[in-house]
């Protein structure tokens, strides 16, 4: 048996099946969003890609808000620009760029202390990892 515990066993087999499906990130980056926001459209809001001509209208921001932490991840051009604030009451005290991988895992953290006290949150941990 392992002494790693079960969360953070979750968060390794998340990390490792996203390392997988990232190998398309385009595709990998709808599927994170609808994921997303299914599970929490409350927290979650999505920016598309606009264009009258166009079929579809690609996710091309995500926008996590969850109480003081505010995940950004944006694609452009084949690549994910990422960004995780911290605010107090409304102001940001603290933003960092981060590559994908790591705002993957940020936000992991962060529906995992939400979880700990919202069953939404624990519902889109879980609809995440499984």
């Amino acid at each position: 048996m392992t002494d790693v515990p079960p969360q953070e066993q979750d968060l390794d087999a998340l990390a490792a099946s996203l390392r997988l499906d990232a190998s398309d990130i385009g595709v990998f980056f709808q599927v994170l969003a609808t994921r997303l926001n299914d599970a929490m459209p409350g927290i979650v809001t999505l920016a598309r890609e606009g264009g009258l001509f166009k079929k579809d209208h690609p996710v091309k921001k995500i926008t996590v808000r969850a109480g003081e932490d505010v995940l950004e991840a944006e694609l452009r051009g084949g690549t994910v620009l990422a960004r995780h604030a911290h605010a107090v009451r409304g102001i940001t005290v603290r933003s960092e760029e981060l590559d994908f991988q790591a705002w993957l895992r940020a936000l992991l953290g962060v529906l995992q202390t939400r979880a700990q006290s919202s069953a939404e949150a624990s519902a889109a941990l879980r609809a995440l990892v499984t």
